[in-house]
């Protein structure tokens, strides 16, 4: 049995420790056979060494995370350029809709305009054929 189970995961320069010698010896203390001892403790310094997250796995979370910061980052600055165009257009929209209601204000109260004229033409003439009517 070795005197210390070193596990390392990809590319870590900090190896996990695990006293696999002293830990038999303790099982076997304890009652264990020597066999089952160093099977247990053989199981367990494996399961740590796949479990227990080193100073390289942080170091490598760490960077994916400031990576995702910085695409977050990149992201946020798109949306807002979009978000400035989004409003952009609405206000160009926004300005169309204004000339065109300004257009037909104009002509509704040129329409207006005219019809008047055209009562005040023609009113007096109806009225004298309404009273003829009336009349005969």
């Amino acid at each position: 049995m070795k005197a210390a189970n070193e596990a390392k995961t990809a590319g870590d320069a900090t190896p996990v420790t695990f006293d696999t010698l002293k830990a038999a010896q303790e099982l076997s203390k304890a009652g264990f056979e020597d066999r089952q001892a160093g099977a247990l403790v053989e199981t367990i310094s494996k399961a740590v060494s796949e479990t227990v997250a080193t100073k390289a796995d942080l170091q490598l979370l760490r960077f994916d995370f400031d990576l995702l910061r910085s695409d977050f980052g990149l992201l946020r600055s798109e949306f807002e350029l979009l978000r400035q165009s989004v409003d952009s257009r609405f206000d160009q929209v926004d300005s169309r809709f204004e000339r065109m209601e300004n257009k037909i204000v104009i002509k509704l109260g040129a329409l207006m305009v005219t019809l008047t004229f055209v009562l005040l033409a023609i009113g007096p003439f109806y009225i004298r054929w309404v009273m003829s009517l009336l009349g005969s």
